[in-house]
């Protein structure tokens, strides 16, 4: 296994024994292979730890132990990491296929920039395939008071950016990659949008953002945005986030999704 790989995957885990198989497979079955696997459980009780032990002798580091929640196991992950780049992939999400031949062919193409942020597909339980999402560039004036739209297993960034800037919020629950992009912006650091889809999202009743699709508001998150806008000094302004649905429209990525969802809807993940 290589010492010092150009990616570094992280995948954290809690009781999500019927998924991380399909996960960690779809990172075991890329085709390009200059990456390490480490894998944080937090000390499941279901069947993770037999899947685990079943693939030990491919997955570079696991460990399955009572954490503080997820900030925390991908603070234990990230401490771990070799590689000049770091990601994560969620347990019950999916690596897509020839993802990281794709990253780094874009990567070696743009000179090894130090943030990277991709496109995802939504998946239903049963691998069904949803909807697709494509996020625009990176814009100073848009993301001025607005989001950075990207979500966390689409973002790959050096590991020299996260010493810089510290590690995740272990108070966030839900906005601790949000608080990170910020901080990342606050230093000066701009990604470059791959336009291919790098991560299967899976939504299901269990998973800890299933309020965004089921209803199930959670006045947590709001908390936490308050805590996490304040402790940035970062301001969201409800005319810049129009003008951000503006320019998604009329850049044709709403259409682009819309098209790529109608060709791919109801066909299996793969």
């Amino acid at each position: 296994m290589n010492k010092n790989p150009l990616f570094s995957i992280i995948v954290v885990s809690y009781n999500y024994g019927r998924f991380i198989e399909s996960t960690i497979l779809s990172i075991l079955n890329q085709s390009f292979k200059d990456y390490e696997l480490i894998i944080i459980d937090g000390g499941s009780q279901d069947e993770t730890v037999n899947i685990l032990e079943k693939y030990n002798n491919q997955i570079n580091y696991w460990i399955s132990e009572k954490d503080n929640g997820q900030s925390d196991a991908f603070n234990k992950g990230f401490r771990r990491a070799n590689g000049k780049y770091l990601f994560w992939v969620n347990a019950d999400d999916l690596l897509l296929e020839d993802a990281l031949f794709k990253l780094n062919t874009f990567i070696i193409k743009k000179k090894y920039p130090d943030w990277i942020a991709g496109n995802t597909i939504y998946f239903s339980d049963d691998n069904t395939i949803v909807k697709c999402v494509n996020g625009p560039k990176w814009n100073d004036y848009l993301l001025d008071n607005a989001p950075i739209y990207v979500y966390g297993p689409t973002t790959i960034f050096k590991k020299d950016m996260l010493n810089e800037v510290g590690y995740l919020d272990e108070k966030l629950f839900y906005m601790m990659d949000t608080d990170l992009w910020l901080r990342f912006k606050e230093k000066g650091y701009k990604f470059k949008r791959i336009n291919e889809y790098l991560w299967g999202f899976r939504f299901h009743v269990e998973s800890k953002t299933a309020h965004t699709f089921f209803g199930k508001a959670d006045l947590k998150i709001i908390k936490e945005r308050e805590y996490m806008l304040a402790k940035n000094n970062f301001v969201y302004k409800s005319s810049k986030i129009r003008l951000q649905k503006i320019y998604k429209l009329l850049s044709g990525l709403y259409l682009k999704s819309w098209l790529d969802t109608q060709r791919l809807k109801g066909q299996k993940i793969s």
